[in-house]
């Protein structure tokens, strides 16, 4: 039974839940659905993506801030998105639930480049993410996030955690009515996974992507099963043969990179960005 000081329990609930079965099989049911898990949550701002295993993310649906929406999104689905720890979840397989960033982010995440460089011009200072499965290989992300000091209640993240299970079977109908009408964008797993090939070992490589998901060295040697002196010696050669002196610089080219590289080629985006940008003299 719910409590009576349930935000469940409400007429304004019971408003939003129609608004939301209401708007199945309609342009606008991610905005309706946002306004309801908006005001379980107490989160002021949303980002629905929907997610593959051979595809980049697709914008469903956000309301961000004008001032932070425009650089944060190109950047995002350009390419910022392969170091998110939210994507990594989807990646992993992780089931239907609420998962709180600072719960799931790497050791060192606060303190990569990808956070200090990218997150935190997005404004938030909290983000949750709620991960809708829809089959093996496709769900729904959605990011609650907040720009307010203040800390979420508990009890608003209990009620969310509670309608979970209805707000999973609405994703799951709403894209079911939807298949088929989705433009798909080109696949950029497979760049970040080729990033470096052409210029670095493999296992260079490993450490490369694990430093652009915020791992520290040592949870690196612990993933990778080495030494942290050896993820040290890694650096050191990787930053020689990219020229570059920085994990800040590391970003900066991995970005780029990405944002160049051809339509579902196999090929090595940093091959490719240095022939644009570094031609024969």
């Amino acid at each position: 039974m719910l409590l009576s000081g349930s935000a469940l329990a409400s007429a304004q609930w019971q408003s939003h839940l129609a608004d939301m079965v209401g708007g199945l099989a309609h342009s606008d049911f991610y905005a309706r659905f946002s306004r309801g898990c908006e005001f379980l949550s107490g989160y002021q701002s949303v980002l629905v993506v929907w997610l593959s295993t051979s595809h980049r993310p697709i914008h469903l649906y956000d309301d961000l801030p004008e001032e932070f929406a425009e650089e944060t999104k190109t950047a995002w689905f350009e390419g910022a998105y392969l170091l998110d720890p939210f994507i990594g979840l989807f990646e992993s397989k992780a089931g239907d639930g609420i998962y709180r960033l600072q719960d799931i982010a790497p050791d060192n995440f606060f303190d990569s480049v990808y956070y200090q460089s990218y997150f935190l011009q997005t404004g938030l200072v909290d983000e949750v993410g709620l991960l809708f499965n829809l089959d093996d290989d496709h769900a729904v992300l959605m990011s609650l996030g907040s720009r307010d000091s203040a800390s979420i209640d508990a009890a608003q993240l209990a009620d969310l955690q509670t309608a979970m299970p209805v707000l999973a079977e609405l994703c799951r109908r709403q894209q079911s009515a939807e298949e088929g009408q989705i433009n798909f964008s080109a696949p950029l797993d497979r760049a970040f996974r080729n990033f470096g090939r052409d210029h670095l070992s493999k296992r260079e490589c490993e450490v490369v992507q694990l430093i652009l998901k915020g791992h520290s060295n040592k949870s690196i040697a612990q993933l990778l099963d080495i030494s942290v002196d050896t993820v040290k010696v890694f650096n050191k050669r990787f930053h020689a043969k990219l020229d570059i002196s920085s994990q800040a610089e590391l970003f900066s080219l991995f970005l780029e990179a990405i944002s160049l590289v051809p339509f579902d080629a196999d090929v090595d985006p940093l091959t490719h960005y240095f022939e644009i940008t570094r031609p024969p003299s």
